[in-house]
């Protein structure tokens, strides 16, 4: 059987180490790193394999580093995919009980109101939930509690989770809970409430650096300042003994980072640290980004690829302050993007309408039913599987997206943000921008890596 050098892999820069130059190299098939000599990498970037040893050719092969010559790897890593969305047990519903919020930040494409989902929206909602649960295929159910801010329709959000989580017990399916929320409501008693009662072990909290900053950005519509009342909220939360006895960090803290507030995120970090943070909460740095008709292409804006760098940057000084980083530094192999292309899992918002993606909602740029899969009080409501995104795995095959599906990170990111391809925009996560820094850093951090 005749070889080739698979071209979904990833490397470090060269590196010298025992007197010896070596890199670390990184099977996105398999997503096994392995620490390797420079010539050996040399070789194999060439497809000469007369200099290296028979049980290492074996190795590299079941790593699947070398392939075999006439693998489609494209279409092998597209039949894997698809395979997995056939035999998915897992679903995923967004349920967003509001369209209201309290803030306005700039950067928000949502257009909000005083609507919290009504009875109607609610039982044809529940129906839904109850037909996808009794069809027997699922084993687990993960929803998201989302907005508006989910928190504006409290009485709502804990209705319907009731009756989710008993359905969930009458099929035998596994359920967990998420919210992603501005903060300004969860008060410890609303945590606890939700944590031990409602099985929402996961809360996503924005604070856009230290209060200089957070509060030029995250305020209320009516002007008012957010930062110290979110921050005091967190910091009596990870105190409270039922988050003290958890096995991981329920809460993530979220920054969306421009020019305009970087100085302010690592004085954020060490304000919690000096809050004694450390192993309560994690962290996620995010850029700014376009969302419908909100553009930010501007001066205040970073590049993916700068933002890369700064990426690693605050990782690193979040580690070094004690703290976990929510995104693993080396990403795994992953058969589908997100909740988009799988079928089953539907977003539902307070009007009835059911989407793909929760970005959709309350968006004017996404109100045309291309993007739709429906409305629930649709009289013999009927979903539209081609809605925007669903149709990804074929879609991704066409020279409109040939970045991506030639990409060698496409088997552990799917196409990272779907939605973004279909804008004629880059889908691609942060991490293509910085994976050889990763696979460094991961290998200094663990010195984990298989030594061929």
């Amino acid at each position: 059987m005749k070889f080739v050098t698979s071209r979904y892999l990833a490397f470090s820069d060269s590196f010298e180490e025992n007197e010896i130059y070596k890199r670390i190299i990184y099977s996105t098939r398999t997503s096994i790193t392995a620490l390797i000599k420079e010539n050996i990498f040399q070789d194999l970037l060439k497809n000469n394999y007369s200099n290296i040893e028979s049980e290492l050719l074996d190795l590299l092969f079941s790593m699947e580093i070398i392939i075999p010559e006439n693998e489609n790897e494209f279409e092998e890593i597209m039949v894997q995919n698809n395979s997995m969305l056939e035999v998915n047990h897992h679903l995923d519903l967004t349920i967003q009980p509001t369209a209201n919020c309290q803030l306005g930040c700039h950067y928000c494409a949502q257009e909000h109101s005083k609507v919290n989902m009504a009875d109607d929206v609610y039982n044809k909602t529940l129906e839904r939930v109850k037909l996808k649960l009794e069809s027997d295929k699922f084993k687990n159910l993960s929803v998201t509690w989302y907005g508006g801010e989910p928190l504006n329709a409290l009485t709502q959000l804990k209705k319907i989770s009731t009756e989710i989580i008993k359905l969930c017990e009458i099929n035998n399916v596994i359920y967990d809970g998420s919210i992603i929320t501005n903060g300004l409501s969860l008060k410890p008693n609303v945590f606890k409430d939700l944590y031990l009662n409602h099985n929402v072990l996961n809360y996503q909290i924005t604070l856009d650096a230290t209060a200089e900053f957070h509060d030029t950005r995250r305020i209320t519509k009516k002007g008012e300042k957010t930062f110290d009342l979110i921050f005091k909220n967190i910091i009596d939360i990870i105190n409270l003994d039922c988050y003290q006895e958890k096995n991981h960090e329920p809460i993530l803290i979220r920054t969306n980072i421009d020019k305009t507030n970087i100085e302010g995120i690592k004085p954020l970090i060490d304000l919690f640290a000096e809050n004694n943070a450390q192993g309560k909460i994690q962290f996620s740095f995010a850029p700014i980004v376009d969302w419908g008709d909100k553009k930010f292409g501007t001066s205040d804006g970073f590049t993916k690829k700068d933002f890369a760098d700064i990426e690693i940057d605050l990782m690193l000084y979040a580690h070094q302050k004690g703290f976990l980083i929510n995104t693993s530094l080396v990403p795994k192999r992953e058969f589908m993007p997100c909740m988009v292309v799988a079928k089953d899992s539907e977003v539902y918002d307070a009007f009835g309408n059911v989407y793909p993606c929760y970005e959709f909602t309350y968006t004017p740029a996404y109100k045309d039913d291309i993007h739709k899969v429906g409305n629930l009080l649709t009289e013999n409501f009927v979903p539209n599987d081609m809605a925007t995104t669903r149709n990804w795995y074929n879609d991704i095959r066409k020279e409109d997206f040939a970045t991506c599906n030639k990409c060698e990170l496409l088997p552990v990111c799917g196409g990272g943000c779907v939605k973004n391809w279909y804008n004629d925009e880059t889908g691609c996560p942060g991490f293509k921008f910085n994976i050889s820094d990763r696979l460094l850093i991961d290998y200094l951090n663990k010195n984990n890596a298989l030594t061929i």
